[in-house]
């Protein structure tokens, strides 16, 4: 492998000289700070070592933790998983709703069947009794706004028992009975902002393309300009040159300390190195939930630096099926909250409603542009709900 070391007054400087000589997608292997050549040196100047590579096909350094060996059973032999069968009414739940739009789009197009006056999908899929024309009509609003449409029938058969017995329905009081119940079913996760509770690490987990180094951006700079702490700043990333880079700009501009680490024990030196700062901010690199071994290197790395909160950070333009498939396989990261990125760029977060509603993952926070630090605001359930219906 072709290694080469950069000196340089500055991190920005060692990261240009890097990028002249051996192009962006040079692997940065470490950085440390080392004294001066010459006689700044004895008088304890310090500059920046960077050693740093053009293969990008670099082994490993991650601690990967060897998954438990599944149990082995004897025949006969009788097996309790009430988790498993939680995940299989779980994925029938996930079937109905990925089957039910394609089996009315089929009755409507080949049999010309007027689904509305049917109530094909309650009947079809329940034995519930067919909702009322205006409760109708608001469940038939929600998968407008991508709700998924079993989740949109359990609402509404929720708001219909609500009016036991009553066969008149005023439409305003309906919607904002609607609003009320959502509302309520929405876990919301504590703000990091408060002085009482602020936690003292804070790491930013997820896929390719969310936001990640923006959220911790905002974060790092409300931390420091709003609540006057002092802040550092560390990357766990790929080690590519430009993937340092963005949050190395916004580390000048709020002159913040930084650290670029690459395995569990420089995590962990790193936060140590930072031991003067209230509230250190830890970026990562995307992962894709769809590749394990990416997925326990980050977890490696988060152990190591052993967080007070670990927000996944997930984007509002994803689909429903994206969003849980991150959740999925993100779960062994053991995240504390979520963070929801983007939502200037849709119209309707009605595809998050589910994760929204998740009791072990409450959100946190939403960013709604590229603004730093002000496109980012604690979640709101009124708010999330006006988004929604």
């Amino acid at each position: 492998m072709n290694i080469k070391s950069f000196r340089a007054k500055s991190m920005h400087e060692a990261l240009e000289l890097v990028r002249q000589e051996l192009g962006p997608d040079a692997a940065l292997l470490h950085t440390r700070e080392v004294p001066q050549r010459g006689i700044w040196g004895l008088l304890g100047g310090k500059e920046i070592e960077l050693a740093a590579a053009p293969d990008s096909n670099l082994k490993s350094r991650f601690e990967i933790e060897e998954p438990e060996p599944e149990p082995e059973y004897e025949e006969g032999d009788l097996l309790e998983e009430p988790n498993d069968i939680e995940q299989t009414y779980s994925s029938v739940e996930d079937i109905l709703e990925q089957i039910e739009p394609a089996i009315e789009m089929s009755l409507a197009d080949n049999l010309g069947i007027d689904l509305e006056s049917l109530e094909f999908s309650q009947s079809f899929f329940s034995n519930t009794p067919a909702l009322p024309p205006e409760i109708q009509q608001l469940r038939q609003r929600l998968i407008d706004a991508e709700v998924p449409p079993t989740l949109a029938t359990t609402l509404c058969e929720k708001l219909l028992a609500t009016y036991e017995g009553q066969t008149n329905f005023d439409e305003t009081t309906l919607l904002e009975q609607l609003r009320r119940q959502i509302a309520g079913s929405i876990n919301i996760g504590r703000d990091i902002d408060d002085p009482r509770l602020y936690p003292r690490v804070v790491a930013a987990i997820g896929p390719t393309g969310v936001g990640k180094t923006t959220t911790i951006a905002k974060m790092a700079a409300r931390a420091k300009f709003d609540h006057k702490r002092r802040v550092g700043l560390v990357t766990v990333d790929t080690y590519r040159i430009a993937a340092v880079d963005q949050l190395q700009t916004y580390a000048e501009i709020m002159d913040l300390p930084m650290k670029i680490v690459s395995t569990p024990m420089e995590v962990r030196n790193a936060i140590n190195e930072l031991s003067d700062c209230q509230q250190i901010f830890i970026d990562t690199a995307g992962r894709s939930p769809r590749d394990e071994v990416q997925v326990q290197q980050l977890r490696s790395l988060i152990k190591a630096a052993s967080p007070d909160e670990t927000y996944l950070v997930l984007s509002a333009p994803s689909s429903c099926k994206s969003l849980a498939d991150a959740v999925e396989k993100f779960a062994p990261v053991a995240p504390t909250s979520w963070v929801l990125t983007k939502i200037d760029e849709v119209g309707s977060l009605g595809n998050t409603l589910r994760f929204l509603q998740d009791p072990q993952l409450p959100l946190a926070y939403v960013t709604n542009g590229q603004d730093v630090p002000q496109a980012i605001a604690a979640a709101e359930a009124d708010d999330l709900v006006a988004r929604i219906v």
